[in-house]
């Protein structure tokens, strides 16, 4: 045998072995991205199924949190609801068992996103959220087994996912909660200054200090009450609002669409944009509607009470307020009794603001409380994180 043929076979095996380790080296990684892909594929599908369980049993925890009247807190209650809806679920073909320690009530803060859990609260203005843990690992459910990723030195992998329920949040409401087109500055009712964020007590305010005090009923009575503003004056404390946060234009038509059919979709979870100005013909449709729907408290044959739910919108900043430009958010909704309308030649609304503990205050689709104090927000459970 030459020298040459020698080196051929040397060669030859040097490139076997190279090719050896080459495919040694794909066939690994192939089935690390095997493993992966498999393990990841299982590990969403758990994490979804567990989403799935967790946003129910925190509705359902949420929606027994507090007794029919929204006077007392059933933490108890709430923990046992939500925990009935974890075997209701499946995670990878196994039911989900929730844990008692992984079901809390508390406060949510819309502006922050934060949950804040409050154990023992019994404050039902202030424990309107629950949050659920829904998991798979050592302690709960147990953790899944891999399939490929015991090449890899992974026996199992832990899953963890949570759902916030609160009721109804920053104010939100169903079709046909707000009976008018009148959204009212928070700032004009809740103590706060101009630009400032809606901190203080709204019923406190009203109490203690109701708006504009210089405005009086006709005769014969004469009582102190507040008027509606809706020019652009320092002491505006009313806008107008068609509750569309897409478009700036708020018509005279759109108003009156409101008036004769409240809100057509849900509100609150969207800026509205607002206006201001007379709206003559508004003023007197909302009079006609208060002429059908108001009623004769005294027996003088005069509608004098016509209680309506109005939307408060966050403060805003000295100067034309409710004029047209950037929405503003619903941080709540108000009871507004309304008591007298002047069409002519004045356009003005009368009536009283009053607390939601107010016997008055007791409407449909309204309950326990929107994000400034002492008002109230829709009556339904909702996911908020």
């Amino acid at each position: 045998m030459d020298e040459n043929q020698n080196q051929f076979r040397v060669g030859s095996k040097t490139e076997r072995g190279s090719i050896l380790v080459f495919a040694t080296l794909s066939l690994a990684i192939l089935l690390g991205l095997a493993a992966w892909a498999t393990e990841s594929g299982r590990a969403w599908q758990t994490q979804s199924q567990l989403q799935a369980a967790a946003d129910a049993a925190a509705l359902a925890g949420v929606g027994n949190l507090l007794s029919p009247d929204f006077s007392a807190v059933d933490e108890a209650g709430a923990r046992a609801a939500a925990m009935a809806y974890g075997p209701q679920h499946e995670a990878l073909g196994s039911s989900i068992s929730l844990a008692a320690v992984d079901v809390e009530a508390g406060s949510w803060d819309m502006a922050s996103q934060t949950f804040t859990p409050l154990p023992g609260n019994t404050d039902p203005d202030v424990m309107r959220a629950v949050r659920v843990i829904a998991r798979r690992d050592s302690s709960v459910n147990g953790p899944i087994n891999t399939i490929f990723g015991r090449v890899m030195g992974i026996d199992s992998i832990t899953v963890r996912t949570d759902a916030v329920a609160e009721w109804g949040f920053a104010g939100g409401g169903g079709a046909g909660v707000a009976e008018l087109p009148i959204a009212i500055d928070c700032c004009a009712v809740a103590g706060n200054a101009p630009g400032a964020e809606c901190t203080q007590n709204y019923c406190d305010t009203i109490t203690n200090a109701p708006p504009d005090p210089d405005c009086t009923l006709s005769p014969p009575s004469g009582e102190m009450v507040t008027c509606l503003e809706f020019f652009a004056t320092p002491t505006q404390n009313a806008c107008w609002t068609v509750f569309d946060g897409e478009s700036s234009a708020v018509s005279t038509n759109g108003l009156t669409q409101v008036v004769q059919n409240g809100n057509a979709g849900e509100i609150g979870d969207e800026p509205i944009y607002l206006d201001n100005g007379t709206k003559t013909p508004v003023v007197q449709d909302i009079k006609d509607r208060f002429d059908a729907e108001g009623t004769d408290t005294d027996g003088d044959g005069v509608k004098d009470s016509w209680v309506v739910s109005l939307p408060m919108v966050e403060c805003q900043n000295p100067g034309a307020k409710c004029a047209s430009g950037t929405p503003q958010n619903i941080v709540g909704f108000l009871c507004f009794d309304i008591r007298e309308i002047i069409v002519t030649p004045d356009k003005v609304i009368k009536g009283d603001f009053v607390c939601a503990s107010d016997p008055r205050c007791d409407m449909p689709g309204l309950g326990p409380g929107g994000s400034v104090i002492g008002s109230v927000s829709a009556d339904y459970p909702v996911i908020v994180n």
